[in-house]
């Protein structure tokens, strides 16, 4: 369990840096820009509450995100809408080259919750996790 106090914007983008860097480096990605696609994950038996549900039909709908290659700027815009609430876990894995670019799967829970209730705090870059 994560015992981390606190979560803002900063944070949440310095922890995804964090988790980019340990994939980069294993994977040995070389790449002038990073790309990433945001993929909500519908956990079974597991409840939404009023919040989490805005989110999934306000700014994690298909028309919003499908398909769609984000900067960094925007995945932690949109993900970090309810700050200091954020998703209570995301997987990071890499996609592919495209051209320059590196694009990255964030597989997103849809449940947002307070700092203390986060997962993989463990990585050091909570809520993320390196999928390599």
């Amino acid at each position: 369990m994560n015992k981390t106090a606190q979560m803002n914007s900063g944070i949440f983008q310095i922890n995804l840096e964090k988790t980019l860097k340990e994939i980069v480096t294993t994977k040995a990605i070389q790449s002038d820009e990073n790309r990433f696609m945001i993929v909500p994950v519908d956990e079974k038996g597991k409840m939404l509450d009023g919040s989490d549900e805005m989110m999934k039909r306000l700014v994690l709908t298909k028309e919003n995100i499908s398909n769609k290659q984000l900067v960094l700027k925007e995945v932690v815009d949109v993900l970090g809408g309810l700050l200091p609430k954020s998703p209570i876990w995301i997987n990071v894995s890499f996609l592919e080259m495209n051209g320059e670019k590196a694009i990255f799967k964030l597989e997103t829970s849809l449940r947002f919750r307070k700092p203390t209730l986060l997962r993989n705090a463990e990585t050091g870059h909570t809520p993320y996790k390196a999928i390599i």
